[in-house]
Order: C-alpha cells, then structure tokens, then sequence
C-alpha cells in the first residue's frame, strides 16, 4: 500500500511539473519537446486537462520516433484536423483540431494523426504515394490509444481519469473492427484489389483504416518502426513513381539499423526490396 501511494504520488509529480511546464509555454518531458494548447475554444473541457491529453498522445509516438527534436506544437481546437504547413513567426508548428468538451478520445485520435504528419516530415508538396503517409497517421491514432488505454489504467494524468482507460479501449477497438480485413483475406490481396482507389484518394480514411490495421501489429511489436517513419518524405520522388519506387526511396534514406522496417511494409504490401538495397521490385512484375 506504502508503494502504491508513493508511485501514486510520483506520478502525480511528473503530470503536474508537465503540466505547469507546458503551461510556461516551455519545453515538457524533454527540452525538445513542446506543445502548446490554445486558450479557448475546448468548450466546457478546461485547457489544463486538454494538456494533458495532448502530451498523452504524443509522449509514446515522440519516444518510439527517438525522441527527436522539434519545434513548438501550438494546437487549436477548430478549424482541422489538420498541421498547417505554413509555420508561426517563431517557428511554430500550429496543428488545428476539430473538437469540443471533455472528449478525450477524440481528442488524442485527432492529435495523434497529425503528430504522425509531423514526425513524417510533412511536405506542402505531397508525395506521389501520399497515401502510406497518411496510412501511418491512422495507424499512429491507433498506436496512441491503444497506449492510452492501458497506461491510464495504472498511471493517468490524474487518478480519477483510470475510470476514463475502458472508454479508450473500446474506442479503439471499435476502429480496429472497422478496419478488419474480410475473413480469409490478406492485406496484401486487398491492397491489389483496391490499389487504384487508395492511391487516387489518399484521404478516404475508411479504405486506409484497413491498411492501418494491417500495419499496427509491426509497429506495436518493434517501436523502432517510428524512427525509419522520420524519414519516409526524404529523398525527391521520380515522377509517377511506383510504390517499389516509393519504397526504394524510403529505404535508401533511413539509416542502416532502421532499414530493416522498410523491408517489413514491403513483405506486407508483396513487394520485394533486393538485398543489395539498389533495386526494388514488385513481387507481382
């Protein structure tokens, strides 16, 4: 019992110094680090618990991506989702979500989909397959709370939101069931199936969900998939460029201890990514 109380209050700690660091409009959980919740516009939801939130969602996606350094993340309620590519005065990254009240899980979905952009190298120029991006921002909504879920059953950001942990679950559950492959089919089938429509609509989020799905076993299994992410937008696409292309590229620019998730979205989707990391092709060529 002794323990529990002094884990308890440890954790409230580290929220709350969060919390009032966040509210300096300093760095939080790492000098690199910062987000920034405007003032109004949260409905009846105070801006202290949308803090709160926000640094959930983004803690276990920055951590898996190595920590790595970035601007301030201002986030507004209306106007999204959406991360502006036009920067505040001082750098800023300004994401805009589209929420109101003590919607938590809506909350952390939303932030967790653009914080997947941002760490993504978002470009105002989308990539010819814009749709693997946009694939690993719903599979980062998942990824998110799916953590959420299970650390606010025993660490939450104050101890009466452990009562909050189910809802996050079934919520996330519920996408996971929506996105769920027909019985008997890979994803690799379906991809082909419905190749054309995922590539032309790249913001149709019920057809990349499925994919989003498929792909959340392999970054739950080894985070480290989030720091090869980091590098997906790198290089300058050829035109009307392949997905093995698309790929190659992808693979050419991660560093060489990270190549090895590319290697693993290729087997997914039945692409074949030659050893000598020069040549891509599709399984189906």
């Amino acid at each position: 019992m002794i323990e529990w109380t002094r884990q308890r209050f440890l954790s409230m700690v580290r929220w709350g110094v969060c919390l009032t660091v966040l509210w300096g409009g300093v760095p939080c959980l790492a000098s690199d680090l910062c987000i920034e919740a405007a003032e109004e516009g949260w409905g009846d939801a105070s801006v202290a618990d949308v803090k709160a939130v926000l640094v959930c969602a983004a803690e276990p996606l920055w951590k898996a991506a190595g920590s790595p350094q970035l601007p301030i993340i201002r986030v507004e309620a209306s106007g999204g989702p959406i991360v502006l590519h036009r920067r505040d005065d001082d750098g800023a990254i300004r994401v805009r979500l589209a929420v109101e009240g003590r919607h938590w899980a809506q909350i952390a979905y939303q932030f967790a989909h653009e914080m997947g952009h941002i760490l993504c190298g978002f470009d105002e120029d989308p990539e010819p397959h814009h749709w693997l991006e946009e694939t690993l921002c719903e599979a980062a909504s998942l990824f998110v709370l799916r953590k959420m879920a299970r650390r606010w059953k025993q660490d939450p950001p104050y101890p009466n939101w452990a009562s909050y942990a189910p809802h996050l679950e079934q919520y996330v559950q519920k996408l996971i069931e929506r996105g769920a492959l027909p019985e008997g089919e890979t994803i690799e089938g379906w991809y082909k199936k419905h190749r054309v429509e995922v590539e032309s609509t790249p913001l149709k989020r019920e057809r990349l969900l499925v994919i989003a799905v498929a792909w959340l076993p392999l970054l739950e299994k080894d985070p480290r998939a989030w720091r090869a992410v980091r590098y997906l937008n790198h290089g300058v696409p050829e035109p009307e460029e392949p997905l093995a292309g698309a790929l190659r590229r992808w693979k050419s620019n991660c560093p060489e201890k990270d190549r090895i998730q590319v290697d693993r979205v290729a087997q997914m989707f039945g692409v074949k990514i030659k050893q000598d990391r020069t040549a891509v092709e599709d399984v189906e060529d």
